[in-house]
């Protein structure tokens, strides 16, 4: 990896200059002329008709008797065929068992046997389920006969982009930017569905997140941000780690939380990903995937009352707009009013998120994504370690104690966002793509911050109120050709592309004492001093990357993937009302590779290399610019996909190491150098999916060894430390069971366990004591009625979830009921 700031190399600033420019236009045209000339082709392409796999195709089937659902998309796994039933239909229904060799017509009639469905051929690789009062046959006809019954609910196969069934994703494009089989991607990538959401009943990030290997909460249960740590480095939203479609999203750290009721995926990446995405952190990144629309009719109404007096409603509706399935919708919304745990902070929130897609043919698609996101609630500055981690005379801090000021702190966040993403397909070989993004958000923060304790060890030390507001926007374009090509035993997919972010937020800060608190016997209301003002701050990031990759297959045995990335950035801090303006103009090349084989039996062994860089504002004691720090990560693993089963098991081994780390400067320690370095190692076990016919399970386990190996001669202490945060160990199992295996169809009970392993406190000193909670649920799915009661915490275990510069409480139990319609 070569990495070279401005300031370095000042010959050849004005040419860096030029040359991102150029690639500025180069992009813009790219786009422009790309979407333009696709669309153009797919009007002369738009009365042809589709191409669909034929039925006649023999294939290998290792499908088991289980719930006819699970059995379909199983089927549709293996055939790549849309299989058309209502859920009623299925609901209760057994599958046959399909072991051997059959054509997808054979399969498919063997799979219903049984279940007292007919099977109706409406098109090539396309079939329905109707009852026999439906179907006048109770066999499969010709391929070509019509079916002109309304289907409600269409089975299709997975896309990198779709729902799934179950907890078990077979696709993702997250790791490579190209639809890719998980068993073929050479680095660990962890995939949660909608349906795995549903079942924990998720409502965060920070809950999708709580069950997947060497992903830790940075801070408890902070409703204003996100906030991770990833294989030991932290993943902060506004910090290019949290992504939207493969698209930088937060633009600063209090953009806003993302809503789980909105996504049809989260994803993570572990390691370094400059290559495909920039300045990014080391640890990983995770990639959330919007719902979209849907080309069957979908309605979904919920209702939901839970603890500290939650109240919401939401809802989910999508299907064709038009009789041909042309153009296509979704509208996914929510809207909730809530207490929480801590006292005086709401949590409440309204979300709409409208989308259409319009596909004139088969090979040009253009899909536009709206969302609007408001939230109204409270910060919570955090709590001092003496009562709270460690022992305090007066007792254990109150976990529902809120040390602001109730009549003065607000959080106040608005979001708007508008992408799109558009593909064509000028040949079988050759496809185009242009995904981008809009995003904006204003928020008002006032709030009151303390820190430490006075000698009664029960009044803070140092307490402030501030008031903060913040506007940000943020703009991605990436646009790239793929290219599918053969030679000889060897399948390739080239991937290239142009890729261009700018990111901007201001900051007006505003600050005034305040007036002391007792946490033990709280009195709010006190007098604060006169608002002054403590900056205006204005940020914006500009960069720009051009990135290539092939994944080569030789004999359906071998994948090879390598890559590589240059990145240009420009970076610009000032603090307005002090004049005071740092530029840091970098650029860098980044490069990936990895192997992966494939054995008959399931098993996928990998090995791969990947480096990534991260931007680093400020300058050192010369006024020489930063360079960006440096990552490399290096990770053996196992993946095992059982054949004919809905499961995939993970184990990866990696060793990670991030230099250019800012420490104290050797010569003014007032000052800083880039001489650190941090090293990460651990290994990660995951497995999730369907064992047997009824469980559905995810189990996650990580040791983490992260820690400082290089720090300035000031710091010496520093060598050696644990990196805060970290735990050595965690570990999490979620299990449902679908009772109607016992002769109760509907009925599923799901429990999880969480364990988090002891942790040393990020900026304060001290250590946080491991802890286990138990999470739970039971549903029951009558018709097109489900009704859930949920709990997190389920045993109300009183514990610090985490310490940064203060300590962070978990969540107590919690407990929401929700009844649901979908039709």
């Amino acid at each position: 990896m070569t990495a070279r700031s401005a300031t370095t190399y000042e010959n050849v600033t004005s040419h860096h200059g030029r040359n991102q420019r150029r690639l500025l236009a180069l992009l813009l045209t790219s786009t422009i002329f790309g979407c333009a000339s696709a669309a153009a082709v797919s009007f002369a392409q738009a009365q042809q008709g589709s191409r669909a796999a034929t039925a006649d195709q023999t294939l290998q089937f290792s499908i088991p008797a289980q719930p006819l659902s699970s059995a379909i998309s199983a089927f549709i796994r293996q055939t790549g065929w849309q299989i058309s039933y209502t859920s009623a239909l299925a609901s209760g229904k057994t599958s046959g068992s399909v072991v051997g060799s059959y054509n997808p017509s054979q399969a498919l009639q063997r799979l219903v046997s049984g279940t007292g469905l007919n099977v109706r051929v409406s098109a090539p690789g396309s079939a329905a389920l109707v009852n026999p009062g439906i179907a006048a046959v109770d066999t499969i006809p010709d391929e070509g006969s019509t079916v002109l019954d309304t289907i409600l609910v269409q089975g299709q196969g997975e896309t990198a982009t779709s729902h799934f069934e179950g907890f078990a994703a077979t696709r993702s494009a997250t790791g490579t930017k190209t639809d890719t089989p998980l068993i073929e991607t050479p680095q660990a990538v962890t995939v949660i569905g909608s349906d795995e959401l549903r079942s924990r009943d998720a409502k965060s990030l920070q809950d999708a997140l709580s069950y997947v290997a060497g992903v830790n909460r940075y801070e408890g249960a902070d409703r204003t941000t996100e906030s991770f740590i990833i294989r030991g480095f932290r993943a902060l939203a506004g910090y290019s780690s949290l992504y939207r479609d493969g698209m930088k999203y937060q633009v600063n750290g209090y953009d806003g939380q993302q809503e789980p009721y909105g996504l049809e995926r989260v994803e993570v990446l572990k390691g370094s990903s400059s290559v495909l995405y920039g300045g990014a952190a080391p640890g990983g990144i995770i990639n959330t995937i919007s719902k979209r629309p849907t080309e069957v009719p979908l309605r979904e109404i919920n209702v939901e009352y839970g603890s500290y007096n939650r109240k919401q409603i939401s809802g989910d509706f999508g299907g064709p707009l038009t009789q041909d399935g042309d153009l296509s919708y979704r509208l996914t919304f929510l809207h909730r009013k809530s207490d929480t745990f801590l006292d005086y902070v709401p949590d409440d929130r309204t979300f709409i998120a409208p989308a259409i897609k319009w596909q004139p043919s088969d090979a040009t698609s253009l899909t536009i994504l709206g969302e609007y996101q408001h939230d109204l609630s409270k910060y919570q500055y955090g709590l001092p370690t003496q009562g709270t981690i460690l022992p305090n005379p007066n007792g254990a801090i109150p976990r529902n104690r809120f040390n602001g000021e109730p009549g003065l702190d607000e959080w106040d966040n608005r979001r708007w966002s508008v992408g799109y993403q558009f593909e064509h397909q000028f040949s079988e070989q050759l496809t185009f793509h242009s995904n981008g993004r809009y995003v904006t958000s204003e928020n008002h923060m006032p709030f009151t911050g303390s820190s430490g304790l006075l000698d009664d060890m029960r009044t803070t030390a140092w307490r402030e109120y501030w008031v903060a507001d913040r506007l940000s926007s943020g703009i991605t374009i990436d646009n790239s050709l793929q290219y599918d090509w053969s030679l000889g035993s060897m399948e390739n997919r080239s991937l290239v592309g142009l890729d261009y972010t700018d990111r901007k937020w201001r900051m007006f800060d505003y600050r005034a004492s305040a007036t002391p608190l007792d946490l033990f016997d709280p009195v709010y209301g006190g007098p604060v001093g006169e608002l002054r003002q403590h900056g205006t701050f204005r940020n914006e990031v500009e960069a720009v990357g051009l990135y290539a990759q092939n994944q080569m297959t030789i004999d359906d045995r071998w994948v090879l993937l390598f890559g590589g990335r240059y990145d240009w950035a420009n970076i610009d801090n000032k603090v307005v009302n002090q004049d005071v303006w740092t530029h840091t103009k970098s650029d860098a090349f980044t490069g990936r590779a990895g192997l992966v084989y494939l054995f008959d039996n399931g098993f996928a062994p990998y090995v791969s290399f990947a480096q990534g860089l991260e931007p680093v504002v400020g300058s050192d004691r010369h006024g020489g610019a930063f360079q960006p720090a440096e990552s490399e990560q290096y990770e053996v693993g196992l993946r095992y996909q059982p054949p004919g089963m809905d499961l995939m098991f993970t184990a990866s081994a990696y060793h990670l190491t991030m230099s250019n780390v800012t420490v104290a400067d050797p010569v003014d320690r007032t000052k800083l150098a880039q001489m650190g370095e941090v090293r990460s190692q651990g290994i990660e076990l995951e497995a999730r999916g369907r064992l047997g016919n009824y469980w559905d399970v995810a189990a996650a386990y990580a040791y983490t060894d992260a820690r400082t190996v290089r720090s300035s001669v000031w710091t010496p202490e520093l060598e050696g430390r644990r990196t805060g945060g970290v735990p050595y160990n965690s570990f999490s199992l979620w299990a449902d069971y679908d009772f109607e295996g016992l002769g109760a169809p509907g009925l599923k009970i799901g429990g999880g366990l969480r364990y988090v392993g002891e942790t040393e406190g990020l900026y304060v000193k001290g250590t946080v004591p491991a802890y286990t909670v138990v999470d739970a649920s039971i549903s029951y799915t009558r018709d097109d009625w489900k009704a859930t009661l949920s709990a997190t915490n389920l045993f109300d275990k009183n514990y610090a979830a985490s310490c940064t510069s203060d300590c962070f409480y978990g969540e107590p139990l919690n407990v929401k009921f929700s009844l649901s319609k979908r039709w």
